[in-house]
């Protein structure tokens, strides 16, 4: 079952890759870019296939499968596992996940959750699947520095293009993994 995942995630990306896009970019101050990085526009499809194969590649967690997919509210919620999701936001929302650019995505953790001990694997692979040139040891410092920062609202960044944010709710929580354009 895996190598069949693999091969049909390998065919998503390799199809993907080969698509453009021609839409306007906003223009950001150079010294923002500079001091925040940023990363290449992605589909939602494609992150969802790199997020898949970093966890099929380096774990025996569940990837996130259409078979567990609804949406809500302008967003893809994939059903991991009991009691954890992820969640794609678009930038903007067609219903179309192979030509929608990913705005920012989410690890969405029921608390409580009997699976809450992956929490802390699946984050490393949505973060690598957002930006592969990050390391574990920078990972686990954005994930504390986002803890850190949750009761001013702010969310870190470590100049390799992407924002980490945590959010506490009553019931759940929420990483929040945001893409920064150039």
């Amino acid at each position: 079952m895996k190598k069949i995942l693999l091969i049909l995630l390998a065919g998503v990306l390799c199809f993907s890759v080969g698509c453009g896009n021609d839409s306007v970019e906003e223009e950001q101050p150079q010294d923002q870019v500079q001091e925040y990085g940023h990363v290449e526009e992605e589909t939602a499809e494609v992150l969802v296939a790199k997020f898949n194969t970093q966890v099929v590649d380096n774990s025996s967690l569940n990837p996130a499968s259409d078979d567990y997919l609804t949406t809500h509210e302008d967003a893809y919620w994939y059903g991991l596992i009991t009691g954890i999701y992820l969640i794609v936001y678009p930038v903007e929302y067609t219903g179309d996940m192979s030509s929608e650019i990913v705005d920012y995505m989410v690890l969405y953790v029921e608390k409580n959750s009997e699976n809450e001990s992956m929490v802390s694997e699946y984050m490393k692979y949505l973060i690598k699947a957002n930006n592969p040139d990050i390391t574990d040891e920078e990972i686990t410092s954005l994930l504390t520095e986002a803890k850190n920062a949750a009761d001013s609202g702010k969310t870190v960044n470590n100049g390799k293009g992407i924002d980490i944010g945590y959010v506490d709710n009553e019931d759940n929580y929420q990483y929040q993994v945001i893409r920064l354009y150039e």
